[in-house]
This record gives structure tokens, C-alpha cells and sequence, in this order.
């Protein structure tokens, strides 16, 4: 059985490296351009509809290969419809096989395990159809701003307005349904830092947004709804400086991240990122204070996450993670992965990896390995 996963994983890599293929604009692209979310991302704080300027600087910011055959004089769609108008789009298909192990006669499996024995299941979905709405109803000073989700449904993921170069330091409001600042906003939801901390990609929040984006700088601060049904509100601070050409290290961030979610439960973190060489390297460290009733006897203390992203031969991307979430208890959890992506064009990535998750012994369902192939199509 190992053997045919090594030769699963080795086919899958070998079509990936011919061009068959998936990835947002990630933190480690910022960091490798020396940019700062709001270069590359019409929300200020990232993720969703790209900027002009993503568009234009594409190629320098994605090493895409651009091998597509393009007819001659054809422009590629940037998205705008209209002077005051644009829209974007995410979409992706991911192949997802998982295996498992099964439990001996006390309901237990082996911890620390590269590789499981059985094929537990093996699912091809399209999990992400996104569509973006710009309206610039004041250029550079107002503007109203959607996000929708049509997996499997309609969703609204965001809506808000956004007013510009009114306040000083380049300063900026927001209000509507949004995501609460912190964090590396990794396109993992799955990920520790993000999964145990609350902030992922499937909770936006309604509320209010100001911040300031002066130079290399970025601080921005949200109070949202919070929980459901109670009288509180959740606050978050998140701030960090993205500095360019450093001696050694080239383009650095550095950030800082508080959330308030309740009067029982609050959350930091700290996270860098740097490169060297042809690395480019971030990590996130995130205490979890939980003091809620729901949460004994396993309460998470903290998470951890580091990122390796080596570009090789300047257009193929290898990667490497690792996840740690601190549980009371000794029910700790990590999760590694490993794995090569590329850019065929500016529209189309590919992505695969295999991911190795280990947890207490009695939890069979969260000591598992995955191979995962995603294509990734985006405008």
C-alpha cells in the first residue's frame, strides 16, 4: 500500500510539472514582491478581487510561465468593465484522496505516521466558485465592494462600503459584512493559526473597519457582531510593515495581531516573514486564551505555523508546512505538508501536496494522510 501511494504521489507530480494543474495570492507573494495586501487586493486587508496593479505587475509577482498558445495581439481580460466597474473571480476543483488506519480493538491507531494503510475515500469537488463586485462610485474615495459564493448555493461572503482619502495617513473606513482583521490570511482554513483562532475564510462578521496605511506601514482595527444572540462585540487590532531590499533577508514583514472575541476568550499573535536565497519563509504564533464552559476539559493554549516556499528554477514553487496547535490534556494535534505548484498562466495554477495530520492515538479520524491535487482558475 505505501508503495502505491509513493507512485500515486509521483504521477500526480510529474503531470503538475507538465502542466496540468492551483493558488490565491498568498502572504509568501507578498513577501517575495515586497508588497503590501493592499497593492495587490481591492479589500485593503487581502484576499478576493486583485488590483490593477496585480494585473499589471502579474508576471513579475507570479513567475507564470505563459505557455499557453495565445493568439497574437490578444489582451488578456483584467476585469474591468467599466472605468468605475470591475469584477473578479475564484475558482477551484480539488481531487482529494484520504487515508486512514484501521483502529485495534481498544479504538486506537498509530501517532507519527507518514503514510496509512487503506484508501478511505477519494473525492473530486469544485470547492471555491467566487465572484467579486467593484463599484467605484467616488474614484479613490467611495466605494462599495461585494464578495459571493456560489458553491453549491449563493452565499454573500462580503459586502461592505469603503470610503477613501478623507482621513490622514492614507487612512480608510469600512462597514458592512466582513472579515475581522488578524493574522496571516493563508488560504487554509484547515490551518491551526486559522481553524482554532475563529478566523477563516467561512466567517465574516458585520461591523466596521478603520485603518491606516502610511508608507510600508498597516494597522487596522475592526469591531464586528460577535458572537449570536448575546449583547458583546469582538474587536481585533492587526498591524505589521512590510520592509523592502533588507541586506541578506531582501523584503521582510512584520506583524502583530489582538482579538477580544468575548469577555471569556481572547486570542494574539505574532507572525514574520523574510527570504533568503531563493526562499521565501513565514511563521505565526498565536496564543488562545479560552476560559468558556464549552471548552473543558480541551482547551487549545496556543497555535503555531511555519512556511517554506522554495522557487525553484524561477517558475516551479516547492513547498513546505508546519502545524501545531498546544491542547490541555495532551490532546495535541500537528499537521505537515509538502508540495510543488506553478503558475502556467497569470489565470491558472495548479497545486499538489500531501498533507500528514497526527493527533491522540484514540482520535482515528484526525491521524490521516491526503493527497491533494487543486486547480486553481482566477481573474
Amino acid at each position: 500500500m505505501r508503495t502505491r501511494q509513493l507512485t500515486l504521489a509521483a504521477a500526480g507530480l510529474l503531470a503538475l510539472c507538465l502542466g496540468t494543474g492551483p493558488v490565491a495570492a498568498e502572504p509568501y507573494l507578498s513577501v517575495r514582491a515586497g508588497a503590501k495586501c493592499s497593492d495587490c487586493h481591492t479589500n485593503l486587508t487581502g484576499g478576493g478581487q486583485r488590483t490593477p496593479f496585480a494585473h499589471i505587475h502579474a508576471h513579475d509577482i507570479l513567475h507564470d510561465l505563459q505557455i499557453l498558445p495565445i493568439p497574437a495581439g490578444a489582451r488578456a481580460f483584467d476585469g474591468q468593465l467599466h472605468s468605475h466597474v470591475s469584477i473578479g473571480g475564484d475558482f477551484r476543483v480539488r481531487n482529494t484522496t484520504v487515508f486512514l488506519d484501521d483502529p485495534d480493538s481498544n479504538g486506537k491507531v498509530a501517532r507519527d505516521r507518514a503514510f496509512r494503510d487503506n484508501v478511505d475515500s477519494n473525492d473530486l469537488d469544485v470547492n471555491e466558485f467566487l465572484l467579486y463586485l467593484n463599484v467605484e462610485l467616488l474614484p479613490e474615495v467611495l466605494s462599495f465592494y461585494a464578495a459571493e459564493d456560489f458553491d453549491g448555493g449563493a452565499t454573500n461572503r462580503e459586502v461592505f462600503g469603503l470610503l477613501r482619502g478623507v482621513l490622514p495617513l492614507d487612512g480608510y473606513l469600512k462597514a458592512g459584512r466582513l472579515y475581522p482583521v488578524f493574522g496571516l490570511r493563508v488560504h487554509d482554513d484547515e490551518a491551526f493559526i486559522r481553524a482554532r483562532t475563529g478566523f477563516t475564510f467561512d466567517n465574516p462578521d458585520d461591523g466596521g473597519e478603520i485603518g491606516i496605511k502610511p508608507g510600508p506601514f498597516f494597522l487596522a482595527t475592526s469591531i464586528t457582531d460577535g458572537q449570536e444572540g448575546d449583547t458583546d462585540v469582538q474587536v481585533t487590532v492587526n498591524g505589521y510593515t512590510v520592509l523592502e531590499d533588507l541586506p541578506v533577508v531582501g523584503h521582510t514583514l512584520l506583524g502583530a495581531s489582538y482579538a477580544r472575541q468575548s469577555d471569556k476568550r481572547w486570542v494574539a499573535g505574532f507572525y514574520a516573514g523574510a527570504n533568503l536565497w531563493d526562499l521565501t519563509y513565514l511563521a505565526e504564533f498565536d496564543l488562545i486564551d479560552d476560559r468558556t464552559p464549552q471548552s473543558l476539559p480541551a482547551r487549545d493554549q496556543y497555535a503555531a505555523y511555519a512556511e517554506v516556499n522554495w522557487l525553484l528554477i524561477n517558475w516551479l514553487n516547492l513547498r513546505g508546512e508546519f502545524n501545531f496547535v498546544k491542547v490541555a490534556g495532551g490532546r495535541d494535534q500537528t499537521r505537515y505538508v509538502i508540495g510543488v505548484e506553478t503558475f502556467i498562466d497569470k489565470f491558472l495554477q495548479p497545486r499538489l501536496q500531501y498533507r500528514i495530520s497526527n493527533a491522540p492515538s484514540n482520535r482515528p479520524e484526525l491521524n490521516r494522510a491526503e493527497l491533494v491535487f487543486e486547480l486553481h482558475l482566477w481573474f
